[in-house]
């Protein structure tokens, strides 16, 4: 099998499962390829998608001479399109970079502040999960400061203060320049990476993603991930 034949095989191959896995819902022999440039998982090939849905027209509308084709595909277009088939047959899941529910660090509302803090300080974490009776009450993170300073005019916190001194500013529709999302723990990824931008509207950072067994809030959380653990740890994933 030649590079031509090689490359119209992995272009079905393209086109039967990005189909099957991100539009079942299209009528067999409807355009797929421009569809899959926009999906997370194949945002960064566009254009070399688009260059090959050229190439693989050409090559089935034109006519071979004495049974070979016009053009042969070179080595590292059959590189990019396995590495694209590949990407929509199995995607990366979230949950293998995401910190896990037995790993994350998490407070409890009767847990002493200056601890915790301490603790976020030397490990460099920002957001901190506050949990009660497993279930999540709401984030601990210097937008909890900020929004208890603007209401109350001044803070003082000692050894003695727990959480429940911040009890109404801790749920997640508090926090006044970052928000949260909650998505299914069999998430990909690229899906996640995408998640990671200001919104544009409120002028919002999304500071964590939580996963759960329904993708919503009420669901058991699995794991959890900010945009530092994902340039951390697989930046090649993230769209700058």
């Amino acid at each position: 099998m030649n590079n031509a034949d090689k490359f119209l095989e992995l272009y079905r191959q393209l086109e039967k499962i990005g189909r099957a896995n991100y539009f079942p819902e299209l009528p067999e022999g409807s355009p797929i390829i421009a569809r899959l440039t926009t999906i997370p998982a194949l945002r960064e090939f566009k254009e070399d998608i688009e260059y090959c849905r050229v190439v693989r027209n050409f090559l089935v509308h034109t006519p071979r001479v004495k049974n070979v084709y016009p053009v042969i595909p070179s080595d590292d277009m059959i590189k990019i399109m396995e590495k694209c088939v590949a990407r929509v047959k199995s995607p990366t899941k979230a949950m293998d970079f995401a910190i896990r529910r037995e790993n994350m660090f998490t407070a409890a509302l009767d847990h002493k502040v200056i601890k915790v803090t301490n603790y976020m300080n030397s490990r460099g974490f920002t957001h901190v999960p506050i949990f009660h009776e497993d279930k999540l009450l709401g984030v601990f993170s210097d937008n909890v400061i900020y929004s208890y300073i603007c209401d109350k005019g001044t803070v003082h916190i000692d050894e003695t203060t727990e959480f429940t001194e911040f009890i109404n500013y801790l749920g997640l529709s508090y926090h006044i320049h970052e928000y949260f999302a909650f998505m299914r723990s069999d998430a990909t990824l690229y899906e996640v990476a995408d998640l990671f931008n200001i919104d544009s509207k409120s002028m919002k950072k999304l500071a964590v993603v939580f996963f759960t067994d329904n993708g919503k809030s009420d669901g058991y959380i699995a794991g959890m991930m900010t945009p530092y653990s994902l340039l951390r740890d697989a930046p090649e994933y993230v769209n700058m």
